[in-house]
């Protein structure tokens, strides 16, 4: 279990970890399969109904927009692997899991390929900007290249992660 923090070590933290954190990679790649019946799923759960999206598999649909929030998250696992030195003791990115929460993706499809039922993608990252907000609660931007098993770009995400204090 993880004892409470004091606003001095929460602040103390937070500073480390503004001045830390940006521009490091996050550790590993995660692997999304995209399955014919996941992309139909999710594209008629936003009341998606153009055949290009939902047609039959033969057909060659593609995933709707919207599938990216299928992947999008999953990134965050590998923050877990986020490890590093703060005050001579090695520590974790995010100390209670309970505190982590995803706040907002921004997509850029510019220059991507779409994405086809049976597609493995690879998603990797990197962090942004880190700041607190007035009750201390940290912020990120976590920029992810999503590419497809031909190396293909398919997808470029901004998304917004943020630790309630006393998790980080």
């Amino acid at each position: 279990m993880i004892s409470k923090m004091n606003l001095e070590e929460i602040k103390k933290n937070a500073e480390f970890l503004i001045n830390f954190l940006p521009d490091m990679e996050i550790p590993g790649v995660v692997k999304f399969r995209c399955k014919y019946k996941h992309m139909i799923k999710l594209a008629k759960c936003f009341s998606i109904n153009d055949p290009i999206y939902v047609g039959p598999e033969e057909s060659g649909i593609i995933a709707c927009p919207a599938f990216a929030n299928a992947f999008s998250a999953k990134l965050y696992i590998n923050m877990a692997n986020i490890i590093f030195e703060q005050d001579g003791k090695k520590r974790g990115l995010v100390l209670d899991f309970k505190k982590l929460l995803h706040a907002g993706n921004e997509y850029d499809w510019e220059g991507c390929v779409k994405i086809k039922p049976g597609d493995i993608l690879m998603i990797k990252g990197k962090i942004g900007k880190v700041w607190v907000n007035e009750e201390m609660r940290l912020f990120g931007e976590i920029f992810q290249t999503i590419t497809n098993q031909d190396g293909d770009l398919v997808c470029k995400v901004k998304s917004i992660a943020t630790i309630a204090s006393g998790g980080y």
